[in-house]
């Protein structure tokens, strides 16, 4: 499977750009399904998965792997040709007014994030076990009020710490092909998503706590704009409980 597929027509916009499509994807991005079985995972009729299918195969997004006769009928198993996409430059100004793109590519995001999290280990979210147990967590929404440009000029150092978790990986896992390191098999799965609005939701008359509370000094602070309190009161951690 490669890592990226460059969309490089505007019915390959127009393929993608649908939630069941990007769902059927993520789904063929982990394993190889016949129709069928994807029909079974989707809980959809299987007239209704086929035709995506090929929707998805005649715009080269997904492709047979292999095929295996049962009963006389020959089933096909799919998966998808790649785990990212991205947009041929040259498709580019054909999509300077076109709003909806950036939309429903956050909404997909938003769509596979919400699927992994449910499908995590129960494991990954034990942010109030001992610090030493509790796995790198965060998250985030936040609302900030700043001129555009100052938020391109941190969207830039933003990018620059993720093109770093990307070298991170890059690096890890030439080490484990060496035998320097052993796969601990675990993944750090990270989705951003941000936009410009002129509506805030995040409107308190105070930021007051109760006076026997403090704030959390774990990663996993920002629930929301505002800063997640302990479960500790303060009297309980000044007797060492």
């Amino acid at each position: 499977m490669k890592r990226f597929l460059v969309i490089e027509t505007l019915d390959q916009l127009k393929a993608i750009s649908d939630s069941l499509r990007m769902e059927m994807i993520t789904q063929l991005v982990k394993e190889e399904y016949t129709g069928k079985q994807l029909a079974s995972l989707l809980s959809l009729s299987p007239s209704k998965v086929h035709y995506h299918l090929k929707e998805l195969e005649s715009n080269g997004f997904i492709e047979v792997v292999r095929t295996e006769e049962k009963n006389g009928i020959v089933q096909k198993f799919f998966r998808a040709v790649a785990y990212d996409f991205k947009v041929s430059d040259a498709l580019l100004p054909s999509l300077q007014e076109d709003t909806m793109l950036l939309q429903e590519v956050m909404l997909n995001h938003l769509r596979t994030s919400i699927t992994r999290l449910y499908n995590a280990p129960e494991e990954s979210f034990l942010q109030f076990a001992e610090p030493q147990k509790r796995p790198p967590a965060i998250a985030i929404s936040s609302e900030v009020k700043a001129p555009r440009e100052e938020i391109r000029k941190w969207l830039k150092k933003y990018q620059a710490l993720l093109d770093e978790l990307g070298e991170m990986d890059t690096r890890y896992e030439s080490r484990i092909k060496a035998g320097e390191m052993e796969d601990t098999e675990e993944i750090f799965y990270l989705v951003s998503v941000g936009f410009m609005s002129n509506e805030r939701y995040y409107v308190a008359d105070d930021d007051s706590l109760p006076d026997d509370y403090e704030h959390s000094p774990t990663e996993f602070k920002h629930l929301t704009d505002k800063v997640v309190v302990s479960r500790k009161k303060k009297g309980d951690r000044e007797n060492g409980n």
